[in-house]
């Protein structure tokens, strides 16, 4: 088999590498030519295809056409960080955006009572969550209504409380509801990230009045337990600051963990004192279509939420997703199963390849959080970030690892509290992908 040339960011489905990646689970693809985007990634004997490199670049991908702007010169030819899946997405959303472009015409759709009904069914047979229809608003992002909840129920200059280090994308939220964020660290304990439930209660002071739980949480991959998430649950409670519970990555739970929705907890006032925000839009690989809904058991306190949400939704978006929700169960199992055995991949390389690297094995979503605090250390981050202009030592790495690998990851620093020292990458690609960046990544850390 032919060994790999590299994949730079024009050439990305060029000459990719035929070499199984050690301690690979199923079976590697026929060839490594790049799917066509009239292609099928079903393949005859009724399994998908996540093998086959598909080409996003120069189709107006944030993952593959945003970081090269950074990087005139050329140096950057993998994108690892936005958390966007590579596969081509499942037949039936494609078959079924199709079918509705043959009607010609696209004015006001007068319903999503389908769409609704689709998220009930999916929450209830994969969650064992009974929500009746009218606890749903179905949402055009989960920033637009996490961001209504801030404006209605924190204000002005109220503050909202994190665990970190968690998705960057609620501090955004935040500055754009005009809230403030308070973070306490999680630490790490035998391996997983764990709260500090002495430093999260002294957090809860009463200008809190929010408190966001991010389950799965990204990017430390915590699957929390129901019996820490009742221990908030009843904290935050105690201390009247109400529940935000982001569960976007909800579906991505590795073998061995079980995911709770907040809204299923035994403790009916735990629960009432609670809004969830979701969406399959990890799930499919749907962020484009711009689909979300937020829910709560507490009717009035979703009606308050309610009269500061306005969502703007596009019909080939409620079809793609009514879609996904109808057909692509069997697509997304075996996503699912691919994405674990990558997991494993990428732990079995750390180990035997990159020994400098830290690696926590996460129990949930397609990220990963590599501790490259050695490798800052050899290269003199902490010295080098400002006078070369950088944000942060992380985003100096983020640089030079661009430089030396080609490999693009999203700096720790950008998680908040607790982010230093980490990089967060997407492992949701082709192995083969995942072979090249590995190689390139290890090739540079391991001369230093």
């Amino acid at each position: 088999m032919a060994k790999s040339a590299g994949i730079n960011r024009r050439t990305f489905i060029k000459n990719a590498s035929l070499t199984a990646f050690a301690g690979a689970t199923g079976g590697i693809a026929t060839g490594s030519a790049a799917a066509s985007a009239a292609s099928s990634s079903k393949m005859a004997n009724g399994k998908y295809d996540f093998d086959t490199i598909y080409d996003r670049v120069d189709h107006n991908t944030s993952r593959w056409d945003s970081p090269p702007k950074s990087y005139p010169e050329g140096t950057f030819k993998y994108g690892m960080g936005v958390a966007s899946m590579d596969f081509e997405c499942a037949p039936c959303i494609t078959e079924a955006i199709a079918e509705r472009n043959k009607h010609h015409s696209w004015g006001y759709m007068s319903s999503t009572e389908s769409l609704r009904d689709q998220v009930v069914k999916w929450n209830g047979e994969r969650h064992g969550v009974d929500l009746p229809n009218e606890a749903i608003t179905i949402s055009d992002g989960v920033y637009a209504g996490m961001i209504a909840a801030m404006r209605s129920l924190v204000g002005s200059g109220g503050r909202v409380l994190i665990n970190t280090p968690a998705y960057n994308g609620f501090y955004t939220m935040n500055r754009n509801a005009r809230t403030l964020t308070v973070d306490s660290p999680l630490v790490k304990v035998n391996g997983r990230y764990e709260i500090d439930w002495e430093d999260l209660e002294a957090k809860m002071t009463p200008d809190v009045r929010a408190m966001i739980v991010c389950n799965p949480q990204n990017p430390t991959g915590n699957v929390w337990k129901e019996d820490e998430l009742l221990r908030i649950g009843r904290l935050c409670l105690e201390h009247d600051i109400v529940v935000l519970s982001d569960e976007i990555h909800a579906d991505f739970v590795r073998p061995g963990h079980k995911y709770t929705p907040f809204a299923s907890l035994p403790d009916q006032a735990v629960v009432n004192n609670s809004l969830s925000f979701n969406a399959i839009s990890k799930t499919f690989n749907l962020a484009g279509m711009k689909n979300a809904y937020f829910y709560s058991k507490n009717p009035r306190l979703k009606a308050r939420v309610d009269e500061y949400h306005f969502a703007e939704l596009s019909t080939l978006g409620v079809v793609a997703n009514e879609a996904a929700y109808k057909g692509g169960a069997d697509w997304f199992a075996q996503c699912l199963t691919y994405i674990d055995g990558s997991h494993d991949m990428v732990e079995n390389y750390i180990k035997q390849h990159m020994p400098t690297v830290g690696y926590t094995r996460n129990e949930g979503t397609f990220m990963t959080f590599l501790d490259f605090s050695k490798t800052m250390e050899s290269i003199g981050a902490s010295q080098q970030y400002k006078s070369h202009g950088k944000q942060s030592p992380e985003h100096y790495l983020q640089d030079w690892l661009v430089h030396n690998s080609g490999v693009y990851l999203n700096p720790g620093s950008n998680y908040g509290t607790g982010g230093a020292g980490h990089m967060r990458m997407n492992v949701a690609s082709s192995r083969y992908v995942l072979k090249d960046v590995f190689d390139a990544m290890a090739s540079a850390v391991n001369k230093v």
